[in-house]
């Protein structure tokens, strides 16, 4: 019983975790959008922020129902399996939605070549603009895209690379996105849109196909160095 008990408290702090995941994806993703807005056109703005208005109450609704299976496994633990069967079917799907397991799907790449002036923010405004879009997993060169990612750049001598999570990004660059192929690869060439800005201003023209099927990998489990879960205390019972 008291293993039992211990593998509970662990799943539960694990869904309190990832309510924060969730929302703290939601916004690192809008922050970092915005720092590439400056060239579209105000109906594709509203669009865009169409799409992220819905993609914020999607984020919302899940929020609540997770709430609301957490505070149903609380109140059935311990009176049969249900519970536990249904906290370990939450878990596989919390893992695939943090990049934890391998999966795949239909999609597109998108193929920088290494003649293509590409930096750090460019690839950070490709991943979000595909996000926007609708993919439900995203991976660059091997890299599966999580929360936590961090892409950047770093100089060797007088040359300049890309990194993801301080790694160094061997060209060809290729992002792979799984969801509808049609529907990723119009939120990226759209007239005004990333790629048709990248191609005017900069001449960086990708290669994109879609795919009936992607693999991407799972992500490199990376543990909090800071943070750690805060322990709610006893709420005291209160009478009139």
């Amino acid at each position: 019983m008291s293993n039992r008990k211990g593998w509970w408290q662990i799943c539960l702090a694990v869904v309190l975790l990832v309510l924060g995941v969730l929302l703290s994806l939601q916004f690192r993703t809008q922050r970092l959008l915005a720092s590439s807005l400056e060239f579209q056109k105000t109906e594709d703005l509203v669009a865009m922020w169409k799409k992220l208005s819905a993609k914020r109450l999607e984020l919302q609704e899940e929020v609540g129902q997770l709430e609301e299976q957490l505070q149903a496994l609380s109140t059935g633990y311990g009176q049969s399996d249900e519970a536990q069967a249904a906290l370990t079917k939450e878990l596989v799907r919390i893992k695939n939605h943090l990049g934890l397991t391998p999966v795949k799907g239909p999609g597109i790449t998108v193929t920088f070549t290494g003649d293509a002036p590409l930096l750090a923010q460019d690839l950070v405004d490709v991943v979000n603009e595909l996000w926007v879009s609708g993919a439900e997993a995203v991976a660059i060169n091997e890299h599966r895209i999580t929360a936590s990612t961090f892409i950047g750049d770093k100089e060797e001598g007088r040359n300049l690379y890309l990194t993801v999570n301080g790694q160094k990004l061997l060209y060809p660059i290729v992002v792979k996105a799984i969801g509808d192929p049609q529907t990723l690869e119009k939120g990226l060439t759209f007239t005004g849109g990333l790629l048709d800005n990248l191609s005017t201003l900069f001449n960086i023209r990708p290669d994109i196909k879609r795919h009936e099927e992607l693999q991407l990998p799972a992500s490199v489990p990376s543990g909090f160095k800071y943070a750690r879960p805060v322990k709610e205390e006893p709420k005291e019972a209160t009478g009139k």
